[in-house]
């Protein structure tokens, strides 16, 4: 699968880790041809973001997806904007002026770039209290395996979202910041901020198994603590929010 490929929400590649606190941002570059077309084909299905060589495309994607992709954003961090930002899809090409492949931690702020050239998005941050979670080391210490070489800061799961059964969540050279980003996304947590305050500063391996379905949040919190030696607690803090201030319909070509 790693034709370079990136599928927002089945997978934490590269790209969800480049977006994170720290991991530098490369010497800034541009799409120099970009196609942007409304799909009206009304399916729900999208194909996700994909990355190849000098080339990204995306078919049936909501603006909001993409912004999602772009600003590396869990959805309950974006408001505001017009009533078609989650329901519109749109097909996009792009690609550079050179052949040089795109590396992962230069497409998010080439994204923000086309969105506000072909979307002419604009946005501002604001500060919000929210409900959050943070992960710590629990007493015993943490049981995660320090990565040894390069880390290769992939993570992929299994039947995360499924209503029942045992699903799993595995990295490899995976630092705390990016598994708080993935905890964030199950269903159990969504609409919360996972915020790290483990300290760890490494990379890690693991793997992660708890129960699906219904009582998939307390089980996760439970393989956390036994299987991680790491802890989720939740309390109240101040949360970035993207306000969408502008957003039209690309004019097609």
């Amino acid at each position: 699968m790693l034709v370079r490929q990136l599928r927002l929400f089945l997978s934490i590649t590269a790209l969800l880790f480049a977006t994170m606190p720290g991991f530098a941002q490369h010497a800034e570059r541009t799409f120099e041809i970009s196609s942007v077309r409304e799909n009206l084909s009304r399916l729900d299905r999208d194909s996700g973001v994909n990355l190849s060589g000098s080339r990204i495309s995306a078919t049936n994607l909501s603006l909001r997806t993409l912004i999602l992709q772009a600003y590396g954003v869990l959805d309950f961090q974006v408001t505001g904007g017009p009533n078609w930002l989650s329901t519109a899809r749109f097909d996009l090409q792009a690609t550079t002026e050179n052949a040089e492949p795109i590396a992962p931690a230069d497409l998010p702020p080439m994204l923000q770039r086309l969105l506000a050239d072909r979307f002419h998005l604009t946005l501002h941050r604001e500060s919000r209290e929210m409900k959050a979670y943070v992960l710590v080391v629990d007493k015993g210490g943490p049981k995660l395996h320090q990565t040894s070489g390069t880390p290769e800061r992939s993570m992929s799961g299994t039947n995360q979202r499924a209503a029942s059964g045992t699903a799993t969540m595995t990295g490899f050279g995976v630092d705390m910041a990016a598994l708080a980003y993935r905890i964030a996304q199950q269903p159990a947590f969504r609409g919360s901020m996972v915020l790290d305050k483990t300290g760890l500063n490494g990379y890690y391996d693991f793997a992660l198994q708890w129960e699906a379905g219904e009582n998939s949040g307390p089980s996760l919190i439970t393989a956390l603590h036994e299987q991680l030696g790491l802890k989720l607690s939740s309390e109240k803090t101040q949360i970035d929010v993207l306000v969408i201030d502008r957003a039209e319909k690309p004019s097609e070509n």
